[in-house]
């Protein structure tokens, strides 16, 4: 292709991306047309089908968006942080060995200083000696100085390298948790999910997903606001973790929606864990701390699926989406498994 065909397919992704965000109507920023450029381009399947699965249940918005391009390319933001933070670590380790190896010198000169006053002692006269003493004891002093001036550098750096420690274990838990919920994030489950599959054919154990959804979440956040539809994704987020154990790993996977991996566990007690995470959330009476108005139970619909040996992840994230969207069209406020699929 020459550069001016490759020019005009360009363009043509470009305007694709920015008419697939004006169908929508979602105001086109620079990482969301980066989302909708990318799409259009397929060159990036994961993305694409992050995507089309939001456009297939009409789940497509600003926010939903911008979740992907942070699970997408939000890791060069990391890297960015992460490399400057390496470019102060060894700035500081290269002043450290600076400073002791200038101390080294000092202290070679001070020992040749040392060395030739004993060798030469024994010829002084009383006055040559006086003025080598005085030498001698200057140098001291100068040792002395260069010693203070290692030691408060060397503090320092300590100082430094402590802040830096504490700065990578911040990027850490900020890469690997949901800000808002503090669950795992996205991310986290994308890895935490393979990780799972790689020890469930490795140990023949059994691993079971579900994902979850938050009933009528867009119509509370339309109704009450985002402030109160941010509290109940922290409500759901903590319910969820009281009803899970060990290995277990609940994230929130995007937007309302929410993935629990269950390690070694089959679908049938994949299940009873899932109805209990229903109960418990349903069981909750949602107020408004600021009115003491009672704004109603949160009710979750929750899909569960059992991995097959051989698959994929993004299979078995597919299998417990349909059983998911099931469980919605069905009612809502309940659990449907992969089983009752064949069935629909």
């Amino acid at each position: 292709m020459n550069p001016a065909e490759m020019f005009s397919e360009v363009m043509r992704w470009a305007r694709l991306g920015l008419n697939m965000l004006e169908q929508v109507r979602i105001p086109p920023t620079p990482a969301r047309f980066t989302v909708a450029y990318m799409h259009q381009t397929g060159q990036m399947a994961d993305l694409s089908m992050a995507l089309n699965r939001l456009i297939a249940h009409d789940k497509l918005s600003g926010q939903a968006v911008d979740e992907i391009y942070d699970q997408f390319f939000g890791r060069f933001i990391e890297e960015a942080e992460l490399r400057d933070a390496s470019q102060r670590i060894e700035r500081t380790v290269t002043d450290v060995v600076d400073c002791i190896a200038a101390a080294s010198d000092s202290a070679e000169h001070y020992g040749s200083v040392l060395s030739d006053f004993v060798g030469s002692s024994e010829i002084y006269n009383d006055a040559d000696l006086g003025k080598a003493a005085a030498a001698v004891l200057d140098e001291t002093r100068l040792m002395a100085a260069a010693n203070r001036r290692l030691e408060e550098r060397l503090q320092m750096s300590s100082r430094d390298i402590e802040l830096l420690r504490q700065h990578l274990e911040r990027l850490e838990r900020e890469a690997s948790l949901d800000a808002l919920t503090g669950i795992a994030n996205r991310k986290s489950f994308d890895t935490a999910l393979r990780a799972a599959i790689v020890h469930a054919n490795n140990e023949s154990r059994p691993l079971t997903l579900l994902m979850v959804d938050i009933d009528h979440f867009k119509q509370f956040n339309d109704l009450h606001g985002h402030l109160l539809g941010d509290q109940v994704l922290k409500l759901v987020a903590h319910n969820m973790i009281k009803c899970i154990k060990g290995q277990d790993i609940a994230a929130r996977y995007g937007g309302e929606e929410f993935g629990v991996i269950l390690p070694s566990t089959d679908l049938d007690d994949g299940v009873t864990v899932a109805d209990n995470i229903r109960r418990y959330v349903a069981a909750k009476q949602l107020v408004n701390r600021k009115t003491g108005r009672t704004l109603g139970q949160i009710t979750l619909s929750i899909g569960a699926a059992e991995y097959r040996p051989g698959e994929t992840a993004a299979a078995l994230v597919n299998r417990a989406d349909e059983a998911l969207y099931l469980a919605k069209e069905s009612g809502r406020n309940r659990v449907v498994s992969e089983t009752e699929l064949s069935t629909a």
